[in-house]
C-alpha cells in the first residue's frame, strides 16, 4: 500500500534492516576517513534514510551519537520545521517541493550527481534558526546496496554577506544620487560664482564616490561570473579623455600631473565601462606610486587586431613585489588593499578577452599595459 505524500515517496525501510546495514558500514575502514572529513556527510538509502553519519554532520545536527541519525532523513536529522508538516516525514510535505536537498537527493537516486542550495528553518528553544546550505549528492554503490552520499556546506555567512552587500550598495548609491541632485539644484539656484565653483567640486567628488561604489559592486559580480558585458563602439581618445577628466581633479593628483601622449584616434568594439574602470585602477596605482611633482603618462595605439593602452610612472617595483602583482590581496600600500591590479586582470582577461601585463626596471620605471581585441573596427563619420 502506497503511503500518502505531497512530493517524494513516503515509504521507509524498517529500522532493523537499516541498523544491520549501518553496522556493516561501521566496520568498514573507510568510515574513519569519512569521520576525519571536516565536511558534514551522510550516507542515505533509496528511501532517503540515513545509514551513516560522520562526526561533522553529527555536530551540525546537534546529536549526541551518530546512531541517533540512523533511519532519519536529512531534514529530520537537522530538525527542519517542515519535516513534521506531513505524516510521511521529510520530503513528503508541500513545502518539500521547493527544497533543494530533496531535489538533489531525488536526482542522485536517479543516478546523477547533483548540487542545490537548501534553506532550512529548524526549531530551537526560543526561535527558528535559519540554515543556508549548499547540498551535494552523488550515487554510491556499497556492495549490493544503492546509496547516496549526501554532503553539505554551511553558506549562511556567505548568503548574509551577499544580502548585506546588496543592501549596502543599493542604499549608498541612492544616497550618492540624492547628494548629487542636491548639489546640482544648489548650483542652479545660486548666482554666486564662488558657490557655483564649490558646487562643481562637490558634484565631481560625488561622481568619484559613485564610481568607487559601483566599481566595488561590479568586482563582486565579476568574481561570481555575473557581470554583464555591453559591447559597443568605443573611441580610444575619448576613453583616455574620460580618464583624464575623472582623475585630473582627484585628490591623488593634487601635486602630480597626468599627460596623454598624442596619437591618432581609432574606434573599436568593447565594453567602455569595464575598460574605463580598469584603466582607472591603473591610473590610481600610478598616482599613488608617484612622488610629488611627477607626471604619469598615458597612451594608446593600434597593434594589429588589438587596442593597446598603457600607463607609465617613474616608480620601480622591487622584484619581490613584482612576483606578487595581480594577486587578490597583495599590496605595497598596506593591509586591506591590493584589489586594483587584481581587478584589472579579472575584468580585462575574463570579461573582455584581453591581456594585462607590466614591465618595471630601475632605469625606465613601470609601464602597465592593457590590450583588448579590436573586434569589428568602427570608423567615425
Amino acid at each position: 500500500m502506497t503511503l500518502p505524500t505531497d512530493f517524494a515517496p513516503a515509504e521507509r525501510t524498517p529500522l532493523p534492516e537499516l541498523q544491520e546495514l549501518a553496522d556493516i558500514i561501521k566496520k568498514n575502514p573507510m568510515t574513519a576517513a569519512f569521520h576525519a572529513q571536516p565536511v558534514p556527510l551522510l550516507m542515505i538509502n533509496n528511501c532517503r534514510q540515513t545509514v551513516f553519519c560522520n562526526s561533522s554532520f553529527q555536530s551540525i545536527a546537534k546529536s549526541k551519537s551518530p546512531y541517533e541519525t540512523v533511519g532519519l532523513r536529512p531534514g529530520e536529522a537537522l530538525g527542519c520545521i517542515h519535516s513534521v508538516a506531513h505524516e510521511g516525514g521529510c520530503g513528503t510535505s508541500i513545502f518539500c517541493r521547493d527544497c533543494g536537498a530533496a531535489a538533489s537527493i531525488i536526482k542522485s537516486l536517479e543516478g546523477k550527481a547533483h548540487t542545490e542550495e537548501c534553506h532550512i528553518l529548524r526549531k530551537s528553544a526560543d526561535f527558528n534558526e535559519a540554515l543556508d546550505l549548499q547540498v551535494f549528492t552523488s550515487p554510491f554503490k556499497y556492495e549490493e546496496y544503492e546509496l547516496v552520499i549526501f554532503t553539505v556546506l554551511d553558506i549562511s555567512h556567505e548568503k548574509r554577506r551577499k544580502n548585506l552587500e546588496h543592501l549596502f550598495f543599493h542604499d549608498v548609491l541612492n544616497l550618492a544620487t540624492g547628494l548629487r541632485y542636491a548639489s546640482q539644484m544648489l548650483c542652479r539656484s545660486s548666482a554666486s560664482d564662488r558657490i557655483h565653483e564649490q558646487c562643481l567640486k562637490m558634484d565631481n567628488t560625488i561622481s568619484q564616490l559613485t564610481e568607487e561604489i559601483q566599481a566595488q559592486r561590479d568586482l563582486g559580480k565579476a568574481e561570481e561570473g555575473k557581470l554583464k558585458v555591453a559591447i559597443r563602439p568605443t573611441s580610444s581618445k575619448g576613453t583616455l579623455k574620460k580618464i583624464w577628466d575623472m582623475y585630473s581633479s582627484h585628490p591623488l593628483c593634487a601635486d602630480r600631473q597626468i599627460h596623454i601622449e598624442e596619437f591618432e584616434d581609432f574606434y573599436f568594439n568593447t565594453d567602455p565601462t569595464i575598460l574605463i574602470r580598469s584603466l582607472g585602477n591603473m591610473v590610481k596605482n600610478a598616482l599613488e606610486a608617484s612622488e610629488a611633482g611627477e607626471t604619469i603618462t598615458l597612451g594608446c595605439q593600434k597593434d594589429g587586431e588589438q587596442a593597446h593602452f598603457w600607463g607609465h610612472n617613474n616608480c620601480f617595483i622591487p622584484a619581490k613585489s613584482q612576483r606578487q602583482i595581480f594577486k587578490r590581496s597583495f599590496s605595497t600600500k598596506g593591509e586591506g588593499r591590493g584589489l586594483g591590479t587584481y581587478s584589472m586582470k579579472l575584468l580585462i582577461e575574463k570579461h573582455l578577452q584581453g591581456k594585462v601585463w607590466f614591465e618595471s626596471t630601475p632605469e625606465k620605471g613601470t609601464v602597465f599595459s592593457i590590450s583588448i581585441p579590436m573586434n569589428e573596427e568602427q570608423t567615425t563619420e
